[in-house]
């Protein structure tokens, strides 16, 4: 019902049905159900602009992900990352982030289903747009020669750090 609602742009209600789920799997002790809710949580957070929030959700399931192995979670966790990136003027560390993010979902054999798809491809056409198409391409090759570590050391690092003129 929440991703039903994140399509719709009714960010308040999805955000609604995400934080029950969380709590509902908190008290269940599914912690993958919550670390679920919570990434998706902090896409829906993202869209509604509420990016201090969304970027800490989005690190927190990145780091708990990456500490279980769990990849694909990681995966989405760092391709919220990546649209933050776009939002806040960081194209640069957006393209590494799709770059890395492209590389694992084939590694994993888990294709970007086509509603994700459009998205990243938007970021995209904004990186391109914001840095041109070469530098586009040596930073997304440069994310795609990160490990899952640097991919989350990354993006940890790259909110507190100046941006480039």
């Amino acid at each position: 019902k929440s991703v039903i609602a994140l399509m719709k742009g009714e960010y308040e209600q999805a955000e609604t049905l995400l934080r029950d789920v969380m709590i509902s799997a908190q008290e269940r002790g599914n912690r993958m159900s919550y670390h679920w809710a919570k990434v998706r949580l902090g896409h829906v957070l993202l869209r509604s602009g509420n990016l201090t929030e969304a970027h800490q959700l989005l690190m927190e399931t990145a780091q708990n992900f990456g500490k279980d192995s769990y990849s694909i979670g990681a995966v989405f966790a760092l391709e919220g990352m990546a649209e933050l990136f776009v939002s806040v003027d960081r194209p640069d560390y957006a393209a590494q982030l799709i770059g890395w993010a492209d590389l694992m979902r084939e590694r994993i054999q888990d294709p970007r289903p086509n509603i994700e798809q459009a998205n990243v491809d938007k970021m995209i056409a904004a990186c391109m747009a914001k840095m041109g198409e070469a530098a586009f391409s040596d930073a997304y090759d440069q994310g795609q020669a990160m490990m899952l570590e640097e991919a989350i050391v990354l993006a940890s690092n790259a909110v507190n750090e100046p941006k480039q003129t």
